[in-house]
């Protein structure tokens, strides 16, 4: 039989990145929580924390940190069917990428938020990352682009993002002079999110044949961030149409591929088994996306 006054330890652990972390969150000393840890990984008989900064879970802690979150998201239920006045808050951990978060996701689903009591906890990562933390129970739902739904999970259309390749006008000038070319996207450099295989890096290699290390790229893991370092000149860049909108018609970037936007189809992955709060959070991700799209 599991302790989850040890489980919500762990759970704390992993959500603040430290133990001191957890025993603000539980109101607890530190040294309480280290000993419920040590408890319950000697019950597991495995190692369930790597002990780094941040600290994070080994693959069994994943295991034990996904059945503590579908427990409370059965409580949930029980909830519902009862019809138990909840005053609690409840935080759904979810995966997204980082130009959701850029265009306004976390605002535009605010009312949702406040109305059913949600606490968010977003993990940021590509988006043909986020399904791996889906897999693992890291997180119950996620922003994807895979439309196929992965075992015990559904997925919804969300709709279809449009990204344009951009620059400032003086970068197109001292660099793509003759228009794009392989050449030319072989010595200009570029601003990618991240080192993994970024819609950006997937269209260098499908589109001009050019692999990863045959460019020159700054990596910029924020899309903000990145977005600013292409109208400051330092990069060209592919980015979300509706970030790159004002920019656009205020002359400060010009498109290097006119008319030929890159569509990137996106998708919500959740849990199957799913509590009134989970699906008012699917409806307000979904109505964000269908804006986006429009």
């Amino acid at each position: 039989m599991l302790d989850y006054k040890l489980l919500e330890a762990l759970d704390a652990v992993a959500a603040s990145g430290s133990f001191e972390g957890a025993a603000q969150r539980l109101h607890l000393t530190q040294s309480a929580i280290s000993q419920r840890i040590r408890q319950l990984e000697e019950r597991s008989g495995t190692v369930l924390l790597v002990r780094d900064t941040p600290v994070r879970a080994t693959a069994a802690g994943q295991k034990l940190l996904a059945h503590v979150r579908q427990v409370r998201l059965l409580e949930g239920e029980l909830h519902e069917a009862l019809e138990m006045v909840v005053t609690d808050w409840l935080t759904l951990r979810i995966g997204v990428n980082a130009d959701s978060l850029a265009l306004g996701l976390v605002a535009a689903i605010t009312p949702s938020l406040q109305a059913a009591r949600i606490l968010l906890d977003c993990v940021v990562a590509d988006e043909a990352q986020t399904l791996d933390q889906l897999r693992s129970g890291e997180v119950l739902g996620c922003i994807g682009t895979q439309p196929q739904q992965i075992a015990g999970c559904g997925v919804i259309p969300l709709g279809v993002m449009q990204y344009v390749l951009v620059a400032t006008p003086e970068f197109v000038a001292r660099c793509f002079p003759a228009g794009l070319g392989t050449d030319a996207l072989a010595d200009a450099p570029a601003a990618v999110y991240g080192q993994q295989d970024s819609i950006h890096r997937r269209w260098l290699r499908e589109a001009w044949g050019l692999q990863q290390g045959y460019y020159p790229c700054h990596v910029i893991p924020d899309s903000t961030a990145l977005f600013g370092a292409v109208c400051a000149g330092l990069a060209y860049g592919l980015v979300p149409q509706p970030q790159a909108k004002d920019a656009l018609e205020r002359g400060v970037l010009c498109e290097l591929a006119a008319g030929e936007p890159i569509s990137l189809p996106l998708f919500w992955h959740h849990w199957s088994r799913q509590t009134a709060p989970a699906r008012v959070l699917a409806d307000a991700v979904a109505l964000f996306a269908s804006k986006l799209s429009d």
